[in-house]
């Protein structure tokens, strides 16, 4: 049903008040201050992320580099046990 009655229709009201304003400006303000946050975060992350690209090449290259001196021990260790066999092979 629908009222009869003068005033009760919904309309927009001309005046603004200083709280909405206040709130308004507020969040706008915060918004800025939010997505310069953000940027100064990923200032920050391509920073690091140079800084992090040359230790993941200083490791990649310790890890190569332990890799061969480990192959080197297990090929030493390979010849000593082919020695010993055949040491004992001629008694």
């Amino acid at each position: 049903m629908v009222e009869d009655r003068p005033g009760a229709d919904w309309h927009l009201d001309r005046r603004l008040q200083i709280t909405h304003i206040l709130s308004t400006l507020s969040l706008g303000v915060g918004a800025v201050l939010y997505v310069g946050d953000i940027r100064k975060d990923v200032e920050v992350l391509k920073a690091k992320e140079v800084a992090q690209a040359a230790r993941d090449q200083r490791q990649d290259s310790d890890v190569a580099a332990r890799q061969q001196d480990l192959q080197a021990r297990l090929d030493r260790i390979d010849e000593k046990l082919d020695r010993i066999i055949e040491s004992r092979g001629r008694r």
